[in-house]
């Protein structure tokens, strides 16, 4: 069964629209797993892949009812993605998307090329023929769904994290996902004028160099990808009244 859950997002004259967000699964009430570890868990990736923009409002009430569970669970998993810095409480029952500042942005950016390249090199490794089908079809449907933003969000989200499964550590992947649920909503701005031919090609670039077990050329190309969004994401985020110097361009670990 679809689940989806209203969210209330601001105008810029200062109302508020309800809206959809896409799709955010389901609870199995079989499972071993908690309640509240399933919501946190669908809530996390809803966020990582652009489900939520920023400033997106969640409240306990809307959740609860949408998935079919009591107040408890849902309020305890959104105090653990406060926690992890997602989102914020500015109400009683109300979250909110934190919003990032550009140098909020450059400053998770430099972290995330360390390791999510770390996380490509190991992949080019250990990538297989079939895998590298399974990765080339998810880009050519990104480039397919031109037209339709939450599905390009999503897609390029599988993307990114079909291959970095493949370094087969779980530690590493927890940690890319710490900041994809920091950046995830941010995806929201690249869509603006943006060319999805031109990320199609930077996936292309990646996908080619795992199909040659080419590890450095992987994490370049990686690198272009990451940092052509950042340069087209940052200038639409709020600055800070204490906002620092923008690093114009990240460190790359292969300049050492």
């Amino acid at each position: 069964m679809i689940k989806r859950i209203a969210v209330t997002a601001k105008k810029s004259h200062g109302g508020r629209v309800r809206r959809l967000s896409p799709d955010l699964g389901s609870i199995d009430f079989t499972s071993s797993e908690s309640t509240e570890r399933q919501i946190y868990r669908l809530l996390r990736k809803a966020i990582m892949s652009g489900a939520f923009g920023p400033g997106a409002a969640m409240t306990t009430r809307s959740i609860a009812e949408v998935l079919g569970v009591s107040p408890s669970p849902v309020r305890d998993a959104l105090k653990r993605l406060e926690a992890d810095e997602a989102i914020e409480g500015r109400q009683k029952s109300a979250y909110f998307i934190r919003l990032l500042s550009p140098e909020d942005y450059w400053d998770i950016l430099n972290i995330r090329l360390q390791l999510e390249g770390y996380a490509v090199r190991t992949a080019a490794q250990l990538i297989s023929d079939s895998e590298v089908g399974v990765i080339e079809d998810i880009n050519r449907q990104y480039s397919a769904a031109a037209a339709n933003i939450p599905e390009t969000l999503r897609l390029n989200f599988l993307f990114h994290f079909r291959i970095y499964r493949l370094c087969q550590s779980q530690r590493l992947i927890n940690l890319i996902e710490n900041l994809w649920t920091r950046i995830g909503p941010t995806m929201h701005y690249h869509t603006i004028g943006y060319d999805t031919n031109q990320v199609a090609e930077n996936h292309s670039r990646l996908i080619e160099a795992l199909r040659q077990r080419k590890p450095k050329a992987a994490q370049r190309a990686l690198e272009r990808d990451l940092t052509d969004a950042a340069k087209a994401i940052t200038p639409r985020l709020p600055r800070g009244q204490d906002s620092g110097q923008i690093i114009p361009f990240p460190h790359s670990a292969l300049d050492d």
